[in-house]
This record gives C-alpha cells, sequence and structure tokens, in this order.
C-alpha cells in the first residue's frame, strides 16, 4: 500500500478520534454516521474516496449537488459555518435559533452556504442586546472552534506551525467570510497582522473577527502566547479596553485607524500540537478547489472592488494595471463593468470614499490624500466636499 495514502487515512482516523474525545460526543456532526464512516477506512479504498470522506468529514462547501453558488455575488458573505456558531453560541445563553434569525431573512437561510454581512451583523446586534453584553463580539470569539471555519479551519488545524498558518488564512481567509482583506508585514523583529472590512461595520464583527484568530492559534500552539499590541477601530471605554488587554495578554487601543495585532517575529516558528503534513496537503486542495468556485460567482465589479481595497496605493490602480491583472483589455473590462451598471471610475471612487471616511482624523490631511490616489490635498478637498457635501474639516468635526 503506498506510504502516502496510509498515512492520510491514519491522518483521518486521528483526527476524527480526537475531535469526538475533545466534543464529548455532545455534537451532532460527531454522532453521524457519515462521519465515523471515515474512522474503518480500508486498504483497498481508492484515493478519490479518501478525498471523498476528508470533504464530508471537514465539513468542505464543495460537496456534490450541495452546493449553488451561481444565485448570488459572494462579496459581503460568509459561510454558513460560521454564522451557524453564533446561533448556537445564543442558544448556550438562553437565546433560541428562531429568536435569533428573526431579524435576518430566516426563511431564506436554510437554502443557501453563504449569508450576507448585514444578516451576519444584525444577529450580532441581535445578540448583544438579548445578552446585555456590549463586548458580545469579543466574547463570541473566545469560543471560536475550528470548525466554526470550516475547510479553512481544519486546514489551519494541521498546519506546521504559525506561519504556515498565516499563509493559509491571507490565501483563503475569503473562504470563510469575503467581508474584508487581510494583510500581513514584517517590521524589524516584529510580524503585523492586519484586517481592513470591505466596508464600515459593526464592533461586533470586528472584536469577534480579531479575537477569533488569537483565540484560535492559542488553542493550537504548544505553548501560550500573548501580542505586543492590539489595534482595534471601534471605539473602547476604559472598563472595556481593561477587560479586553487582560484577555490578550498586552495593551488594547480602539478607535485607531486600523484593526492590527502585532506580535514577535519569533512566534511564526512556533509549533502546532495537530501538525499533520498529508492532512494539510489534502485540505489545501480542498481549499484551493473551493477558493476557485467561490471567486469564479464574483461578478467583475466584485473582483475589482477586491483589488481596489487590498491596494496600498489607490494611486497605482490605473485602469490599465487592472485589466492586465485580470488578463482583459481596457475596452474588455469597460464594457463588463457597463454590463454591471458600472464604472471603473465609480469603483475608484467608493473605494476612496470608504477609505477617506475611515481614516479622516487619524492621518494628516496631505497624507490622507496621497494614499487616496491624489497628487495633491486641494484635488483631495475639493473631491471630498463633492462626496460628502462638506469639507474634511467640517465632516471630522460633525462626526
Amino acid at each position: 500500500m503506498d506510504g502516502t495514502l496510509h498515512d492520510f487515512k491514519l491522518g483521518i482516523k486521528k483526527t476524527v478520534q480526537a475531535r469526538v474525545i475533545e466534543q464529548g460526543f455532545q455534537d451532532q456532526m460527531w454522532r453521524s454516521s457519515d462521519f465515523f464512516v471515515t474512522t474503518n477506512i480500508d486498504h483497498g479504498v481508492s484515493l478519490f474516496t479518501v478525498f471523498s470522506s476528508v470533504n464530508k468529514l471537514y465539513l468542505a462547501i464543495l460537496r456534490k449537488g450541495d452546493v449553488n453558488l451561481s444565485k448570488c455575488d459572494m462579496e459581503n458573505t460568509l459561510d454558513k459555518n460560521y454564522f451557524s456558531s453564533v446561533l448556537l453560541y445564543l442558544e448556550r445563553q438562553g437565546v433560541t435559533c428562531g429568536d435569533a434569525v428573526a431579524p435576518t431573512r430566516g426563511a431564506e437561510f436554510e437554502q443557501v452556504n453563504r449569508v450576507g454581512l448585514a444578516e451576519y451583523e444584525q444577529v450580532l446586534q441581535f445578540g448583544a442586546q438579548q445578552t446585555c453584553d456590549p463586548l458580545f463580539g469579543f466574547h463570541l470569539g473566545q469560543q471560536i472552534q475550528s470548525a466554526d471555519y470550516g475547510v479553512l479551519g481544519y486546514l489551519v488545524e494541521n498546519c506546521e506551525n504559525l506561519n504556515q498558518a498565516l499563509m493559509a488564512l491571507l490565501r483563503y481567509d475569503q473562504l470563510v467570510a469575503s467581508i474584508g482583506q487581510a494583510k500581513f508585514q514584517y517590521q524589524g523583529d516584529w510580524a503585523v497582522l492586519d484586517w481592513l472590512p470591505n466596508l464600515q461595520t459593526t464592533r461586533h464583527v470586528i472584536l469577534r473577527n480579531m479575537t477569533g484568530w488569537i483565540a484560535m492559534v492559542r488553542a493550537l500552539l504548544t505553548q501560550p502566547v500573548a501580542p505586543e499590541h492590539v489595534s482595534l477601530t471601534c471605539s473602547l471605554n476604559a472598563n472595556e479596553a481593561s477587560q479586553l488587554a487582560h484577555w490578550f495578554g498586552c495593551p488594547v487601543v480602539g478607535s485607531q485607524p486600523h484593526n492590527q495585532i502585532k506580535f514577535p517575529r519569533a512566534y511564526l516558528s512556533l509549533p502546532f500540537r495537530r501538525a499533520n503534513s498529508a492532512m494539510h496537503e489534502a485540505l489545501q486542495r480542498l481549499s484551493d478547489k473551493a477558493l476557485v468556485q467561490l471567486q469564479q460567482h464574483h461578478t467583475l465589479a466584485t473582483q475589482i472592488r477586491i483589488m481596489l481595497a487590498a491596494s496600498a496605493d489607490l494611486g497605482q490602480c490605473q485602469l490599465d494595471a487592472v485589466a492586465g491583472v485580470l488578463n482583459k483589455s481596457v475596452r474588455q473590462v469597460q464594457r463588463q463593468l457597463k454590463q454591471c451598471h458600472t464604472s471603473y471610475s465609480q469603483l475608484l471612487t467608493e473605494e476612496r470614499m470608504r477609505r477617506a471616511e475611515n481614516l479622516l482624523g487619524t492621518l494628516p490631511l496631505a497624507e490622507l490624500a496621497r494614499e487616496l490616489g491624489f497628487n495633491e490635498q486641494a484635488a483631495f478637498n475639493k473631491a471630498f466636499k463633492r462626496w460628502f457635501g462638506v469639507s474634511p474639516g467640517k465632516y471630522h468635526k460633525r462626526s
């Protein structure tokens, strides 16, 4: 028998058994015969069947005949698993699922595999109100499990170390939630992870996202760790900042221009307790396939919005450059955007407006103008007044 296949099957068995013990048979997922079947894989089973079993085991979003992504654009949506974990948390707090999904289109929820950002925000806000918890997103993030991230969660779980896990996050984050862009960079001896939402969003979305990353990493590492500093774009009062700092193990500051986690670069080589190279390779293939299918159902306008949101310098985002990245001619891009009832100029303006509103007051106006791609501050001031009806200074005072 091929050694790689044997290791792969063994990895399935060990992972299932470990997860069953962890869950204490509380989760119906682990009582299902579909999942336990993988613990009895015979040596003669084909590699295709093994991959199919893993696909089921890890809640991959590509079950045959079970997914139809063509009905809607995937921008600003979340995977159903990530959304469902909010409902499970609320049930543990005494709030029934029916009550939780009432503010959303509950009737449609069972029919789709992605949930819109607006619906997600409504459920988080509903949960915060029902539990009287101003840090609902933070407490929700503390309870994150690998399964909540779907196939990406299990891919990360089987990574060798934190560096490999971060690379998986940067590449496949859209599978979990296409509501923002994660960026990673080095600053000397420090590593910095930023998260920039596509749209202005609520504090609970931000708190859950940033807290969940740390909670999951801590669960997978073989030793306790704490960041050096955490910045959040949402506001925090002194008591809230103190609670977050106690759990994160470092200063946490709100009302910042970026959602950012800063930690020692040396952490990147720390090993994960469940590292499994064969399982990681298989899950990476599944993730690649899932990502391709997800991206195929982005409209061209959405693809460009994502590219613009991920760009550090909008001044470099000329139409011809963007068309080149998309392997299209400028005319093709213009024609297809017209079919989407928009234009490249409009998409660029939308991104500039979003950044201007989010960053106003956090940067000098001249620096903000450059980041938005304006050669002169005067041109930025004129554009800002056209967008919002007042000058940047008056807008900042008013807000």
